[in-house]
């Protein structure tokens, strides 16, 4: 992948002129949807809870369940919420 040369001139902040919103709108709302795709028969790339492991060996139970029902949750139920909304 190429990353791009090209750059934004910088302008200090206090410099711009203000930001005039469509209908005289006073608050603008960005919504950033973020999906991603993991597989269950491996060990979750982030957790929410710990997850459950063996107490002889010390290492994860796969699948983790109760971090992959978070993860579930967040794509099956929230995730198409957003969609609805807009």
């Amino acid at each position: 992948m190429r990353l791009p040369r090209e750059r934004i001139p910088y302008s200090a902040i206090v410099d711009r002129p203000a930001l005039k919103l469509p209908g005289e709108g006073r608050i603008a709302v960005w919504t950033i949807v973020n999906v991603e795709e993991w597989s269950i028969e491996r060990a979750m790339p982030r957790t929410v809870l710990p997850p459950p492991s063996s107490h002889t060996a010390g290492q994860p139970i796969l699948p983790d369940l109760p971090n992959w029902a978070w993860h579930e949750y967040g794509m099956r139920g929230s995730g198409f919420g957003v969609f609805w909304m807009s």
